[in-house]
């Protein structure tokens, strides 16, 4: 008996050896595996913070002029409207009526 508990001692812990050295193996994998998708998200964003960068650089530029120009494009068309509503008050109080009578009467339908 004692034979068979010592002989199941010593298969037990060659087991657990065994399991202990399987774990070490998958630990490094895992290890290994996470640096390899860390390393190509890095990848990733570091390709897409370039593009991003060539594209500013590219449009920025065009996009600022665009933005001057509509600001430009607004006063021009808000000093129009003073001007227009200055010369002509009646004409321009009829618009607006008009202007809410149809957009009342286009809410109002069911």
């Amino acid at each position: 008996m004692r034979n068979a508990a010592a002989h199941n001692d010593k298969d037990l812990a060659r087991q657990i050896a065994l399991l202990k050295a399987q774990l070490e193996e998958l630990a490094e994998t895992v290890n290994g595996t996470g640096n390899s998708i860390v390393a190509r998200g890095e990848a990733a964003i570091e390709e897409s913070l370039k593009s991003a960068r060539e594209m500013i650089a590219k449009y920025g530029d065009t996009a600022k002029s665009i933005a001057d120009d509509t600001l430009k494009l607004k006063d021009k068309a808000a000093d129009k409207m003073l001007e227009h509503t200055e010369a002509r008050p009646l004409t321009t109080l009829a618009a607006i009526l008009g202007i809410g009578f149809l957009a009342g009467w286009l809410c109002r339908r069911n």
